[in-house]
């Protein structure tokens, strides 16, 4: 066997006797300290510019939020996660609350010979973890926040119908997508993959263009690089790598935040131009679902939800590697006997597919009851359960459209309240503190978050 690799750490400490103690400890293990502080900031900032492979984390130090943890775990500066091992009071529970918080373990003080061996032997474990995390060979472990939210059904959501036009899919998606991020009650970072091959346009919904033109005259952020991008260079290496050519690092370099102050939530934008569907890369079939397939599993070990936004035809590889990745599909029927139609013929073949129709749903969207097809006629010729019924409001639904300012933040009536509803069906803690007069907590946080200040 040879020797251990050589250990780059940085320390967050708190009382400069435990450091020395340490220092002590870690003489001959092949661990160097490349810095120590009392700042979090400092910590995260040498951390990263000295390109660690992993911190050792007194929470007392100044400025310590449970949100670093995560942030040196999934940074884009560098090309390699960092992992955190906590250094906490042995009479406390701060341990317990870092690995709660995405912590790979931890030691306790007072430092003696048994926690000196413990934390050698924990920081090279948790940089062995993490290393097989980011290459997809296990999958990653996000932190789960105490109380409330551990009451997450961790879920990829697809709203998808068998037909184009009309059926709000993309208007679902995001808004849903956004409603998840937006939770009070802990940590629920969520993800909105676009992966529509006729019609990417989830992204106008959040406000963001592909246009220069109207980035500069309208303020809108651009977006330059999205799906398409990361399919090609996916393409170049597929062959050579396989599966493990796309890292949950590498994946973060595709990504954009959305209201990053005020949300956690990731958009993979689509592409841009439904030309790009004629490519040669995408007459590889197989090859797009085997990637599209990959990217949703990246994304499921580094997110609590995964929103996938498709279009109607389920045979297009990356819809079908969509359907079949997600745990639960949520079929959006209007009341139009097109619509109707369309899903009672697609859903035997799911059937066949799948085995039974068990992760399918119903949610009757745009629905007016003046529209011709009441809820029980569209329930009984689709014959899905149904989990609640989205209304039609045109002007609501339109305005936000253009004003890429997702409806769900901002519209106290009908079509608000029911995406909110579906999004405490998903995270049951909030629907456990409606008491019947809606989703409290969550409603109250998302009316105060908007995308741009009025």
């Amino acid at each position: 066997m040879g020797e251990p690799r050589e250990v780059n750490l940085v320390v967050g400490y708190y009382n400069y006797a435990d450091l020395k103690a340490l220092e002590g400890f870690l003489q001959g293990t092949g661990i160097t300290i490349l810095s120590a502080a009392q700042d979090a900031q400092r910590v995260f900032d040498d951390a990263v510019r000295l390109e660690a492979d992993a911190v050792l984390l007194c929470p007392q130090v100044a400025g310590y939020r449970r949100e670093l943890i995560d942030d040196l775990l999934y940074h884009t500066d560098l090309d390699k996660p960092i992992p955190t091992v906590g250094w906490v009071d042995a009479q406390s529970d701060d341990g317990r609350a870092m690995v709660a918080n995405g912590a790979k373990g931890y030691v306790t003080l007072p430092m003696d010979a048994t926690q000196g061996n413990k934390a050698v032997h924990l920081i090279r474990q948790a940089i062995e973890q993490v290393g097989r995390e980011d290459r997809g060979e296990i999958a990653a472990v996000r932190p789960v926040a105490a109380g409330a939210a551990r009451s997450w059904q961790r879920k990829a959501v697809v709203p998808w119908i068998s037909k184009g036009g009309g059926s709000t899919r993309t208007t679902l998606a995001v808004n849903l997508a956004v409603a998840l991020s937006h939770s009070r009650l802990g940590n629920t970072p969520t993800a909105l993959l676009d992966m529509d091959m006729t019609k990417a346009d989830a992204h106008t919904m959040l406000g963001f263009t592909t246009n220069l033109d109207r980035a500069r005259r309208e303020g809108r952020p651009l977006l330059e690089r999205g799906l398409y991008d990361l399919l090609l260079r996916l393409g170049e290496v597929w062959e050579a790598q396989g599966s493990g050519a796309l890292t949950p690092r590498m994946l973060d370099h595709y990504t954009v935040p959305w209201m990053p102050d005020k949300a956690q939530l990731a958009l993979l934008p689509g592409l841009f131009n439904p030309a790009y569907a004629d490519t040669p890369i995408f007459r590889e079939r197989q090859l797009i679902y085997e990637i599209g397939k990959r990217i949703i599993d990246v994304m499921t070990q580094k997110y609590a939800f995964v929103i996938l936004d498709i279009g109607q035809d389920m045979t297009q590889p990356l819809h079908r590697a969509a359907i079949e990745s997600a745990d639960e599909v949520v079929v959006t029927v209007p009341p139009q006997l097109t619509a109707v139609t369309d899903v009672a013929n697609a859903l035997p073949v799911l059937s066949r597919h799948f085995g039974d129709l068990s992760k399918f749903k119903l949610i009757v969207t745009a629905y007016d009851d003046g529209f011709g097809m009441s809820e029980k006629e569209i329930i009984k010729e689709v014959g899905l359960p149904k989990l609640i019924t989205i209304p039609h409001d045109a002007a609501v639904a339109s305005v936000s459209i253009n004003e890429g300012v997702p409806f769900v933040l901002t519209d106290n009536g009908p079509l608000g309240e029911a995406v909110r509803e579906l999004a405490g069906i998903y995270l049951p803690a909030l629907a456990a503190g409606r008491k019947g007069k809606g989703l409290g907590s969550l409603v109250s946080g998302l009316k105060s978050a908007l995308v741009r200040e009025a």
